[in-house]
């Protein structure tokens, strides 16, 4: 499980993060280039209630539809007692002028495909389920939450342990035409995201799904 000094230094970094963001909300047009890179991109760690034994590790990126650009973030979630990885995409839909309506409640009209390619990584297709809800530390107000939880996951976050590199989302309006694109970088370390994911990785791999 993280230390108490892992917990510190990542919190620390995570603050250039948070002087990034709100320039980012000021300038969508140039948030894409302006994607977190270096020392500024790292894995956020997240134990959203103390007494449960769930974790995130998130990191933040770009969205982008038709002519509009906002922030996003991508949460990768594990219990302590194994299961399958989860995931979680962030976004604010207004800030981008993308439905969610077809997307949101157990009622939804609309799962995707999300397609989801890493480098040179075969894509994967994940099929979501939408919220509105708490979005992490990186985001305010109620952000709308595109979440998915099936093994297909387990390989995903294998891909990106494995090779790293850009890591690129695209979900299609319900309605049709343009489609929704989101971009992240993954960090050079990896060491967050590998505390919170192991237990659910070797879980897998027990049971031959990894």
């Amino acid at each position: 499980m993280p230390t108490l000094s892992s917990i510190r230094s990542c919190a620390t970094s995570s603050r250039r993060i948070w002087r990034l963001l709100p320039w980012l909300a000021l300038c969508p047009s140039l948030a894409l280039s302006a994607s977190p890179q270096g020392a500024a991109n790292l894995w956020l760690f997240e134990q959203p209630e103390q007494a449960a034994p769930l974790y995130r590790a998130r990191i933040a990126g770009t969205a982008s539809y038709q002519q509009y650009s906002a922030n996003a973030t991508l949460a990768f979630a594990c219990r302590s007692d194994g299961g399958h990885v989860s995931m979680e995409l962030v976004i604010d839909p207004k800030a981008l002028g993308f439905d969610t309506d077809p997307y949101e409640g157990p009622d939804a009209t609309a799962h995707g495909p999300m397609r989801v390619t890493q480098s040179a990584a075969p894509t994967i297709k994940l099929a979501v389920g939408g919220w509105y809800g708490d979005g992490g530390a990186f985001n305010v107000g109620t952000p709308f939450i595109f979440g998915v939880s099936t093994g297909n996951v387990d390989a995903l976050v294998r891909q990106g342990l494995a090779g790293g590199g850009t890591l690129s989302l695209d979900l299609p309006a319900a309605k049709g035409g343009k489609t929704l694109k989101v971009v992240f970088r993954w960090p050079d370390d990896s060491g967050v995201l590998k505390r919170v994911v192991t237990p659910c990785l070797e879980s897998s791999s027990a049971r031959g799904t990894g």
